[in-house]
């Protein structure tokens, strides 16, 4: 009987932290609609969790197809890093994955097909002090609270990991307008200049009044169904 309660009274215990845990975290569901040439290709619906105190913690973004089939899962982890999170997509139609994680003070890009070995590139986790380290949905969040600093200085240098190909580039971040609506507008460009007339320019616009990119233009990490990179425009609707 003495046993009995002690269970019981542990299993309150339990249940009461889980709720407190539930009510101390927020779920922000919103979705991405993407078209290539005017045609939607494929949608995101992202789940991110916040802490109370409005940190985001984690996402699950999934991508699918206008038919409504599954093309890709991604989950990304911003603890240790709001511009570069640890995370992992995967292909759902080749199994394919690719992402970052963090080994110590290591920073490990991750490449893996499907049925073969791994391969990785990593890098000292050095960041310089005037270079921001991006990659996967860092924007997004990092921005929150430095657009007036990046209207002053114009341009921000950055490097932008890409796991898919365990390369880095260095780009700039371009402070291009602000609207009346309160959005804006920036263009990343790839730093080295004659390099810019080969290289994809990518564009977004970020809604100051939610904090969140609202529109972005560029290369998509989902291909189409013969493997190529499709270049996109997203609006994602909050």
């Amino acid at each position: 009987m003495q046993y009995s309660m002690i269970y019981k009274f542990i299993l309150f215990l339990l249940l009461i932290f889980k709720i407190n845990l539930a009510i101390a975290e927020k779920h922000d569901i919103f979705q991405g609609i993407a078209r290539e040439n005017s045609k939607i290709v494929y949608i995101e619906k992202h789940d991110v969790t916040f802490d109370d105190k409005e940190n985001v913690l984690e996402a699950t973004t999934t991508y699918w197809d206008p038919a409504g089939k599954r093309l890709a899962i991604l989950t990304s982890d911003f603890r240790k890093s709001l511009s570069l999170p640890e995370h992992v997509f995967i292909d759902e139609r080749t199994k394919g994955k690719y992402g970052i994680r963090r080994d110590g003070e290591k920073i490990v890009l991750f490449n893996q097909d499907l049925s073969k070995p791994e391969i990785t590139s990593v890098l000292e986790n050095q960041p310089d002090r005037d270079r921001i380290q991006v990659g996967c949905q860092g924007f997004n969040y990092f921005l929150k609270g430095k657009i007036d600093h990046l209207k002053e200085i114009k341009t921000q240098p950055v490097l932008f990991m890409v796991p898919g190909d365990l390369s880095t580039y260095k780009f700039v971040l371009q402070f291009e307008t602000e609207n009346k609506d309160q959005t804006v507008n920036f263009k990343v460009k790839i730093e080295n200049w004659f390099l810019r007339a080969f290289a994809p320019e990518l564009e977004f616009r970020y809604d100051k009044k939610i904090n969140r990119i609202v529109w972005y233009k560029g290369i998509s990490n989902i291909k189409n169904d013969s493997g190529k990179v499709m270049n996109v425009t997203i609006d994602y609707e909050y």
